[in-house]
């Protein structure tokens, strides 16, 4: 029984039974072959042996290259490979889970809290949650510098990308929390801006507020400790009893003894820590050494640890069992409910009526240009650039530049110049003119990058300052006073703790610093740190800011040093042909040359490089191999990438010749690629040849588009459209769910072979009568009535005709069912099995026993599902002496309430459960 109840075990078993199928092979022969399966990872035989001795629970790549092992020594072709693989991966998340979860129950059992620390925590929870339950959203804390901008009430989910070893792709995009829900140890890699520190305190606030989606229940009420690593850059780093030091704000010194150590002990404790990238490379094995102590010591807490990805690879926390995630690029829709937000947030700060009117207009006005313009789209990739864009589309009235550079140098412009003019302020004259306002940002930006600082002390500020002002100014004024204005009036430096100053973003300070580099003469300098990670974005923001000349010299440079140097070959090459996007043009020598390293990138091995090839705009394209190559998946994933960024007809064609065998990761790349493209095109060119192994979720504007997948078998579409005509031409449709669609149904054609059909919202009664097809066998629908007569669906589907209704075995509806007759019921559905009823929260318990005897003369029926309110809800005993004739049991719970599942006695149950309107796979 105890090995039953072990998920770990559990999971032993399966890779045991694995092994005895294929003929039980020896460990030598397993270990040899996991290097020549998919996403190959060397497993040594005595790993091996522990893996099937079940002494140890392996690490996710372990498990899945051994379980690709068993089926390559079965003989498996190499798609039943990757199969298994992906049913390993699948069952080793359950099984983690699970067994972390019991775990966590016994440590938590094995810690005492007294009173003292229960009241502690929560004390500690509520004083936290304001520290982080605010950001700085660009351009909105310009306008009001006193307006409190609520990060968990405007959070957008960002998607991300699971990597393992070698970099491959896990199940493709993922919005954050399903991807990372089952999960206790993160590793999460980004691009400056992408969002990384918002989402850990987006974690920490919605973990004290228990309002995490569902997909992260387990999150929900557990104590974050929220450490930025940049805090760190001097000192050592710290211990549990430092933590609250750093995280626990102005209640730090009134917690009680070992609090922090019986926090991490329960398993109770959120660690975040952000910022590896912020420590100097030197620092790096340190860091890594503090992880894996702390995550050895307390394991059973749950960490989250954010980078950018130049600092270090997806592998750095492997042996720590760390899964490993990449933040992707924000797509169409993500930037238009970023733009919505934004807006409204300035909304809430306008000062006039007026003000809000012209915001909603440029509001609108950006959604729409990024609709039409692919370069803006490009721009506002993250969140950070998408702040900046809504905030110069407003600044300079709907005029927007084109390229990053361009748009940091309009940002710093209308923080330094534009900024105080609006708002009518005097410059402290020449204690604070503009010109000096710059000069001492770019040198405090180049001062602290090369001494490898992210902030400074409010003294060694001041004295900074000092020291400008002394060898640039004649008669220098009061520093203190210069410092001070620098800290508040900019809008690019904050003071993040008490007695500290850095700069907003690490972006801006990076700016900054390629300008004070450009005005200092270094590029020799900057060419020798090249290949270091905190001095690559300087590199490329250098070139973009530096005349023709220093930008051809600087790209030469780099080239040559590429070529020296075989151990920075990559990285520098890589950055070399960074350099050329957006640039003016090159020296026709040089020119070709990048064009002949860059080729030496195709295929391009990750991001990076697809990021890199394709600033070089669609000559790229015309060299990239097809899936014809046997490419890996990690590389297939970095060419969908590159033609993403590259976009037109090529991009379009490119991505064409890896749609009819796609995975299901590559149909998850396509699907969020599809707004960025020509929407018919993109259809017919790419999207038609896919065999679409999930649902595909689309808005009512695209809806005209889908009748070029042929092969698409589930569909759901949210909102009114124009007309459900495309409807009729997917011949292979089987699921349909059509949610607040217009009433009217404007020009419907139903799909031939539709099995499935969920309705939610209200219809015109001839719509409704519309929906009926010979081939149905599940049916949903709530009570939204008719607009026009007030009739009920159930009502409306008495009326459908009998070769329509005949075939229905499942239903699913909600309260007005329930007062119905059985002979009623066999009347409109003699071939109901299965009826699940939604939301009757009034019924109680003398209603579900009268309903189940009238159930029992329905000849067919062997399923019953009843949502009920929990106060109206009898025990379990109660239930099973209460009907002898059905076996009833408790379902998946809901927020409202339960639900209770009835079996009809000496009856087979169905395979297939009826449709659920709210569950789907998200596209």
């Amino acid at each position: 029984m105890q090995q039953q109840d072990n998920p770990a075990r559990q999971f032993g078993v399966w890779l045991v039974q694995l092994r005895a199928s294929a003929g039980k092979p020896s460990l030598k022969a397993l270990s040899e072959e996991t290097v020549h399966v998919p996403h190959p990872y060397r497993v040594s035989k005595s790993t091996m042996g522990t893996v099937f001795q079940g002494s140890r629970f392996p690490s996710l790549d372990v498990a899945v290259a051994v379980a690709g092992a068993c089926a390559r020594c079965a003989g498996w072709d190499a798609a039943s490979v990757v199969e298994v693989q992906q049913e390993c991966r699948q069952r080793w998340k359950q099984a983690k889970r699970a067994d972390e979860v019991r775990l966590w129950e016994a440590a938590s059992k094995a810690v005492s809290f007294v009173p003292q620390d229960l009241e502690f925590i929560t004390r500690y929870q509520r004083s936290v949650v304001p520290l982080l339950d605010t950001m700085e959203l660009f351009g909105v804390t310009l306008s009001r510098p006193d307006f409190q901008y609520r990060m968990s009430t405007s959070y957008i989910s960002l998607t991300v990308e699971e990597r393992g070893s070698g970099g491959h792709v896990g199940e493709g995009p993922q919005r954050v929390e399903d991807a990372i829900g089952a999960s206790t140890r993160v590793l999460l890699r980004g691009d400056a801006g992408s969002g990384k520190t918002t989402l850990l305190k987006w974690l920490a606030v919605g973990s004290i507020r228990q309002t995490l989606p569902g997909a992260m229940a387990a999150w929900q009420g557990l104590v974050p400790f929220f450490l930025p690593l940049r805090r760190f850059t001097e000192g050592d780093l710290p211990g549990p009893g430092e933590f609250m030091t750093y995280a626990g704000g102005m209640i730090a010194d009134q917690a009680p003894p070992d609090f922090v150590h019986k926090v991490l002990d329960s398993g109770r404790a959120l660690v975040l820590i952000d910022g590896v990238d912020e420590l100097h490379a030197d620092r790096r094995d340190e860091v890594r050494a503090w992880l894996r102590e702390l995550t050895g010591v307390y394991h059973n807490c749950h960490y989250v640890i954010t980078s950018r990805q130049a600092a270090i690879d997806e592998l750095w926390l492997q042996h720590e069992d760390f899964d490993s995630f990449e933040l992707a690029l924000m797509n169409l829709g993500d930037q238009n409910q970023f733009i919505r937000h934004w807006h409204g947030t300035m909304r809430e700060a306008a000062a006039s009526e007026d003000q809000q009117q012209r915001l909603t207009a440029h509001e609108h006005a950006l959604i729409h240009s990024l609709a039409q313009r692919r370069e803006l789209r490009r721009l506002a990739s993250n969140p950070l650039l998408c702040a900046l864009l809504c905030a110069l589309h407003w600044d300079r009235a709907m005029h927007l530049p084109d390229d990053r550079i361009k748009l940091y140098e309009a940002a710093l412009e209308m923080l330094l110049v534009r900024r105080d003019q609006h708002r009518q302020i005097d410059d402290g004259g020449s204690a604070f003119r503009t010109g000096m306002r710059e000069m001492l940002l770019r040198r405090l930006a180049y001062w602290m990058i090369r001494n490898d600082r992210s902030e400074l002390s409010v003294q060694e500020f001041i004295d900074l300052v000092r020291g400008y002002l002394k060898t640039s100014v004649h008669e220098p004024p009061d520093a203190e006073l210069v410092a001070r204005l620098l800290l508040v009036r900019t809008g690019l430096l904050r003071s993040p703790a008490t007695g500290r100053v850095d700069f907003v973003h690490r972006t801006f300070q990076e700016y900054l610093a390629a300008e004070q580099l450009l005005d200092e003469r270094d590029l020799d300098f900057l060419v020798s740190h090249a290949h270091e990670d905190q001095w690559q974005e300087v590199v490329v923001m250098t070139s973009g800011r530096a005349r023709d000349r220093e930008r051809n010299e600087l790209i030469r440079a780099l080239l040559e040093r590429a070529r020296a140097e075989p151990r920075y070959h990559l990285r520098l090459t890589i950055l070399a042909v960074d350099c050329v996007t957006g640039a003016s043009p090159l020296d026709p020598d040089l020119h070709h040359e990048v064009r002949l390293r860059a080729a030496q990138l195709i295929p391009p091995q990750d991001l990076e490089q697809a990021t890199a090839l394709a600033g070089l705009g669609e000559v790229t394209l015309d060299l990239m191999p097809g899936p014809e190559a046997g490419l890996p998946p990690d590389v297939v994933n970095s060419i969908l990438h590159t033609c993403r960024l590259v976009g037109g007809p090529s991009a379009m064609r490119t991505l064409a010749r890896f749609t009819p065998n796609a995975t299901l990761a590559v149909e998850r790349q396509l699907r969020t690629m599809w707004p960025e493209f020509d929407p018919a095109e993109f259809a017919r060119v790419v999207l038609s040849s896919l065999h679409w192994e999930e649902r595909l979720r689309v808005g009512a504007t695209f809806l005209a588009h889908v009748g070029h997948l042929a092969h698409l078998k589930e569909l759901k579409v949210s909102g009114p459209a124009d007309e459900y005509a495309a409807l009729g031409r997917l011949a292979k449709l089987r699921y349909l769910a059509i949610d607040q669609p217009a009433p009217s149904l404007p020009h419907l054609v139903m799909p031939p072979s539709l099995r499935t059909l969920v309705v939610d919202g209200p219809l015109e009664h001839r719509a409704f009568l519309r929906l009926a097809q010979s081939s149905l066998e599940e049916l949903s629908f709530g009570t939204a009535l008719c607009p026009d007569c007030q009739t009920t669906p159930w009502q409306m589907l008495q009326q459908w005709p009998d070769e329509a209704r005949r075939g229905i075995r499942t239903l699913t509806a909600e309260r007005d069912v329930i007062d119905t007759a059985p002979s009623a019921i066999a009347d409109r559905l003699p071939a109901l099995s299965w009826l699940r009823i939604k939301r009757a929260w009034s019924a109680r318990f003398n209603h579900v026993a009268t309903f189940l005897d009238r159930l029992e003369k329905l000849p067919h029926m062997v399923t019953f599902e009843l949502e009920m309110s929990p106060d109206h809800t009898p025990s379990l005993s109660e239930m099973v002496s209460s009907f002898p004739d059905w076996r009833p049991r408790r379902g998946r719970p809901l927020t409202e309430g339960v639900t209770w599942v009835f079996i009809r006695a000496n009856k087979p149950m169905l395979r297939r459960p009826p449709p659920q309107p709210g569950v789907h796979t998200p596209a």
